[in-house]
């Protein structure tokens, strides 16, 4: 991403404008492919970054005499009006859409550079306890995930398991989880907070539990609103776990009607 960047860097304001423009319309540069290739931490970094640049003078900051519609407007009093964690979630799924669709472009034009953020731990990872949830085999994910260690978090699910992310087809074996979590689970906090587990048939168990997720762009206590269900098999081992974020566009979209 350095090398993106330093691109940016070298645009004028004019080009900076439309390179944005065409991230969000999908339109197809050598920008919008490599960020069709980002993870959604990394988009979200990605946006992040420009914007603390514009308020900088470094990208082209918003023309003085812009005049915002009305609704632009609503949807800005919108998201002001929702908790840190909620504005996360809604920043996420705004940029997760933007660039250029790789389906549509050619094998050759898919290459693209390799995105790979490391985030040190200024501490150690918080202590926790979930309030209603003892089971092992989840407390040691979370510890796990805490301490940037995929391997650990991996090795707890079953090699036939499945992670299904917020707004993802669940994705399925050791290997595909271990990349995707290297991808996507760098730098985050997760703070569990309750939960209830329950016995099921044929030896399962299902662990339902609330709490929230730190994401590194944006430092500590500002936590997105997350719901976990954990179903283990008969020996312990992770069968599934999905990861539901507590706040949608349609929430988004319900408030800018109220």
């Amino acid at each position: 991403m350095e090398g993106i960047f330093n691109q940016i860097k070298q645009m004028s304001h004019e080009e900076q404008t439309q390179l944005m423009r065409d991230l969000a319309t999908n339109a197809e540069t050598s920008i919008s492919r490599s960020y069709a290739y980002f993870g959604v931490n990394a988009k979200l970094g990605f946006w992040w970054q420009l914007g603390e640049w514009m308020k900088e003078g470094i990208v082209a900051p918003m023309p003085a005499d812009y005049q915002m519609s009305a609704q632009v407007k609503a949807v800005l009093e919108a998201v002001q009006k929702l908790d840190p964690g909620q504005q996360i979630t809604v920043l996420r799924n705004t940029v997760v859409g933007m660039g250029f669709d790789p389906a549509l472009a050619s094998k050759k034009e898919k290459e693209a550079e390799v995105i790979n953020f490391t985030f040190p731990r200024t501490s150690q990872s918080p202590q926790f306890t979930i309030e209603g949830v003892t089971e092992p085999t989840v407390v040691k994910y979370i510890e796990a995930m805490n301490a940037d260690n995929v391997e650990a978090a991996v090795a707890l699910f079953a090699s036939n398991g499945a992670l299904q992310p917020p707004f993802q087809k669940p994705i399925v074996g050791q290997p595909a989880i271990s990349a995707y979590l290297r991808d996507e689970g760098q730098g985050l906090v997760m703070k569990p907070t309750k939960g209830i587990s329950e016995s099921i048939e044929d030896g399962y168990t299902q662990h339902k539990i609330t709490g929230t997720v730190e994401t590194p762009w944006f430092g500590g206590n500002v936590g997105m609103n997350i719901a976990w269900r954990f179903l283990l098999d008969p020996q312990g081992q992770i069968y599934f776990v999905a990861i539901d974020l507590l706040a949608s566009p349609k929430e988004l979209l319900n408030l800018t009607r109220g």
